[in-house]
């Protein structure tokens, strides 16, 4: 096996019943190091929560290195797929590939990344820097994805910077060539899987 599971789960069959939605969809969180929110099932391997508050009834459902283990859910079986900064730090294509498997059609791959021209993203540890042209660009993910919707969050140097120089340089523009005025992006994307069929 390629995976753990937390002693809270006498078996992954115990975990999917627990946790799948009425419709038995299940719903992912991807990196969630000691916080997974309601609903959704945590996986993890930890190496990347040292800046976290360890904590046992907080710790993943599953223990697995998400970078190389496939996710151990089966195809379609998935209705929301999310990490929040996660992505940074992992092989992407293998990430893309998985969670493309497990949604379901209408399904939804939400992410948060830090924002690659921002102190947050230029932060250590991080292995890519990742701005929404990556996205827009990168054939794999979209062959595998449409980008449904996008939020770009201001950084608080952005907030604090005079009404004056905002109007003559607004926040979608000086995002994209000013060092620190978006903190993080959040994309929500849909498996392109009923294109496919």
């Amino acid at each position: 096996m390629t995976y753990t599971l937390h002693p809270r789960w006498s078996s992954i069959e115990e975990l999917i019943e627990a946790r799948a939605a009425e419709d038995g969809a299940l719903k992912l969180d991807l990196g969630c190091g000691y916080v997974t929110p309601e609903g959704f099932i945590g996986l993890d391997d930890l190496t990347g929560a040292a800046a976290q508050h360890p904590s046992e009834e907080l710790a993943p459902d599953v223990f697995l290195d998400l970078n190389r283990v496939p996710l151990p859910f089966a195809e379609d079986s998935c209705g929301e797929v999310r990490g929040s900064h996660f992505l940074e730090h992992s092989n992407l294509d293998h990430i893309f590939d998985q969670v493309f498997r497990v949604l379901r059609p209408g399904g939804t791959f939400l992410f948060v990344v830090p924002y690659a021209n921002s102190a947050e993203g230029m932060f250590p540890g991080h292995q890519i820097f990742l701005t929404e042209r990556f996205f827009y660009e990168n054939l794999h993910f979209q062959q595998l994805f449409r980008i449904d919707r996008e939020h770009y969050t201001p950084s608080e140097i952005w907030e604090t910077m005079p009404k004056p120089l905002k109007k003559l340089l607004p926040f979608d523009q000086a995002r994209q060539v000013l060092f620190n005025v978006c903190n993080q992006m959040t994309i929500w994307a849909s498996p392109r899987k009923q294109e496919a069929r």
